[in-house]
């Protein structure tokens, strides 16, 4: 259960180091290069780029967009990403504590005829809990005829 929280904080973190790493650009200009494909650099060593073809971020402000409404946005935003949180840990908390519904005991499977077909099963995904089912699909499909290993002498 711990282990889902370093997938999500790896996810937020590679957000959070694409936006930072973009600065200060909201749209990048093309970088220029030279006839053999090398990037151009000025006297300080830094890229070269076509400027008024990038969007600065610094001027990527919207001036219809009045300061309360981002706020109203973030705090709303904030209070959903809360609840979906909260429900969340819930539904985690609630299946943990139950646990998984015991699969179906079948008569007849303790023989070595019942360990084949329930490896046939398997391997055909005829009883995979991953899978959608029609309703009334067939069951698992019987493993092929021939020696059934019931040493049937000779």
């Amino acid at each position: 259960v711990v282990a889902v929280l370093g997938a999500v904080a790896a996810n937020q973190l590679g957000w959070v180091t694409a936006e930072v790493g973009r600065q200060p650009w909201a749209v990048p200009p093309t970088v220029l290069r030279d006839a053999q494909g090398q990037f151009l650099r000025d006297a300080q060593g830094l890229l070269q780029y076509r400027l008024e073809e990038g969007l600065l971020t610094r001027v990527a402000v919207s001036e219809s967009v009045k300061a309360d409404a981002v706020l109203a946005s973030m705090v709303m935003f904030g209070f959903i990403y809360l609840l979906l949180g909260a429900i969340w840990l819930y539904v985690l908390n609630h299946k943990i504590q139950i646990g998984p519904e015991p699969a179906p005991v079948v008569p007849g499977r303790t023989s070595a005829l019942g360990l084949r077909e329930a490896a046939a099963g398997l391997t055909l995904h005829g009883e995979s809990m991953t899978e959608a089912k029609e309703p009334g699909s067939p069951p698992t499909p019987e493993p092929p005829s021939g020696d059934q290993g019931q040493g049937q002498g000779g």
